[in-house]
């Protein structure tokens, strides 16, 4: 009961702070959303900034969770990496232009532990990926494969970081772009006739 309570605090938390930023939402709006005690929920969090900093570390958790279930039903790199780019499509679609720069101003800290992971989790996997791309044929031999990590890895801190164009009406399109050029530039005829397929049908 308790974990589900926690649980469900830190979801509704994490909908509050991508919504509308971190500033303006206090420990009484998240307790008044959970339909709890603000003391209740001080039973969980020592104060917001610990609050913060749990919401953080279960979206964490589900990324490496996603990460992992790409990779089982994954039948290719191809693929792997399309699924990979829907899911950060996904989330980016429900954060608010404020929370990137909020974040970064307000919380340093936790600001630099999403870097951290960002580097220790989405680099490496990129990089996995690209290396099985090009066995399976589905990528450019010829591609560095240190310079697109490069590339992603300055794309997303202008994206995800700087809460560049964090505008509802225009962030899922110029995202759907910048994956459509980032696997044009990755993918070989191989992989072109396949992300064609994707595209027509939807499914791999």
């Amino acid at each position: 009961m308790a974990f589900k309570r926690k649980k469900m605090i830190l979801e509704q938390s994490a909908n509050m702070f991508f919504n509308y930023g971190i500033q303006h939402i206090t420990m009484d709006d998240i307790a008044k959303k959970c339909g709890v005690s603000k003391k209740t929920i001080y039973k969980y969090f020592e104060n917001k900034d610990d609050l913060l900093h749990q919401v953080i570390e279960l979206q964490i958790k589900e990324l490496k969770k996603e990460i992992f279930e790409n990779k089982q039903i994954s039948k290719n790199a191809l693929q792997e990496l399309i699924l990979f780019f829907d899911y950060i499509n996904e989330l980016s679609f429900n954060i608010s232009a404020s929370f990137g720069k909020e974040l970064k101003k307000y919380y340093p800290t936790i600001f630099l532990e999403v870097v951290k992971h960002k580097n220790s989790i989405v680099i490496p996997f990129l990089r996995e990926n690209i290396i099985k791309g090009k066995q399976e044929g589905y990528y450019k031999m010829d591609i560095n494969t240190e310079e697109i990590c490069e590339s992603f890895n300055d794309i997303s801190k202008i994206i995800f970081l700087d809460g560049f164009f964090y505008n509802p009406g225009t962030n899922q399109n110029t995202l759907k772009f910048l994956n459509s050029l980032f696997l044009h530039r990755l993918v070989s005829v191989k992989g072109l006739e396949m992300l064609n397929e994707f595209n027509k049908n939807k499914t791999i």
